[in-house]
């Protein structure tokens, strides 16, 4: 089968979430299948990636985002209305030529569009199957926002995007053969989810092998969070929980530290660990294994969000015993008191990593118990297996 992947970043593995999973699909379905990329990309650096993706790949085309472009795109989208920022945003007409291009060369059997701000690029097209990857309800998503964002502005904001997905994404999915979707919560967001017919369930996994326990690194008495420190829901995520949590669990552990560990934390980040001594800021961490090694406690106090938290899967890939709110744990379903612990208010935030951090035994059992449940159901092969004869079954029928 011929497949061609639109993806709105240049994928590869230390990229953010949605470059790091289509990097993942193309090296899984290049194994028995012609792929063909066409990306967007931030920086000059990022292609440095692309000889790696020229092996996997019949065919690579990458465009530069134009930030100048971008930011016209979105003011006009604010004065007219209609799509959302996000897909305004990425609306550039080289892209256009070079997936019109690559569509008549490559005659692809499957046209694949990640994400929403993609899909605009496919949605008219005719005479092959095309998948748009939704992944997360962007409905959802903002939904969220607009409760928890501290900021006026980006409230408001927030709430313009919220309006416009409402409407786009029940929208778009008609205009797809098939929607991919990580979890029933992010279906049921979505406004008038019952008329929603072709949607198929289709989470991501982590690399298990890679991501392995190792008791090589000796333990310290710190708490991680590893994740892009620049996105607003991991922003909030870590106000949240040093400035209401961290403050309770101080007092019951002595010397405990915390380590904020990912690319591109902004001032507001930085300014914790200047002001706090027992606050480390990493920035961008080359292999992020030896921090997992070393806490004792991994957190996701994610408050804002949908979908499948990568943060969370790799810590229980790890063997670090995790505690999240319910948020959090929606897309990986993770038993409370099993495989992780769950907590949506500050001080049973607090007493689920006290506990973690005074009672050993259970500590141990729910590290043990979460890697059991990840190589048992969360592998990328695990996903990309069904997947795959998902779409093969698809092609048949056509």
């Amino acid at each position: 089968m011929k497949i061609l992947i639109l993806s709105p970043r240049l994928p590869h593995t230390l990229g953010k979430a949605d470059s790091m999973t289509v990097y993942r699909i193309i090296r899984y379905f290049a194994q028995r299948h012609e792929v063909y990329l066409a990306c967007f990309y931030d920086h000059d650096a990022e292609l440095a990636h692309v000889p790696d993706l020229k092996k996997l790949c019949q065919e690579v085309q990458c465009v530069k985002l134009r930030k100048w472009q971008s930011a016209l795109n979105v003011a006009g989208a604010l004065a007219r209305g209609g799509a959302p920022l996000q897909v305004a945003y990425y609306r550039d007409c080289r892209m256009r030529r070079v997936v019109n291009g690559m569509l008549e060369r490559c005659k692809p059997d499957l046209a694949y569009a990640h994400l929403i701000r993609m899909g605009e690029y496919l949605k008219d097209k005719r005479g092959m199957l095309r998948v748009l990857a939704m992944q997360i309800s962007q409905t959802l998503n903002y939904r969220r926002m607009i409760a928890n964002i501290r900021s006026t502005f980006y409230r408001m904001l927030y709430r313009v995007e919220y309006n416009r997905v409402c409407r786009y994404e029940p929208a778009i999915t008609k205009s797809f053969d098939i929607c991919l979707l990580i979890s029933k919560h992010d279906k049921e967001s979505l406004y008038g989810h019952e008329r929603v017919d072709n949607v198929f369930y289709s989470p991501h996994g982590v690399d298990v092998e890679f991501y392995t326990p190792s008791r090589q690194v000796e333990k310290e008495n710190a708490i991680l969070f590893c994740g892009v420190l620049e996105t607003p829901t991991n922003i909030d995520a870590v106000l949240f929980f040093y400035q209401d949590i961290f403050p309770l669990i101080k007092e019951q552990v002595p010397g405990v530290r915390l380590y904020l560990v990912g690319i591109s934390p902004p001032a507001v980040i930085h300014k914790i660990a200047e002001d706090d001594p027992s606050v480390v800021v990493t920035g961008f961490v080359e292999d992020i294994r030896s921090y997992y090694c070393k806490a004792k406690v991994g957190i996701d106090p994610l408050r804002i969000g949908a979908g499948l938290q990568n943060k969370l899967l790799i810590g229980m890939s790890m063997g670090l015993p995790m505690v999240c709110t319910s948020i959090a744990n929606e897309g990986i379903a993770g038993v409370p008191g099993k495989h992780l612990l769950i907590a949506d208010v500050p001080q049973d935030f607090a007493n689920a990593v006290i506990e973690l951090f005074t009672n050993p035994a259970k500590a141990e059992s729910i590290a043990r118990e979460a890697r059991k449940y990840v190589e048992g159901k969360w592998t990328w092969e695990y996903y990309f297996d069904i997947l795959e004869k998902h779409f093969i079954d698809l092609a048949h029928k056509v």
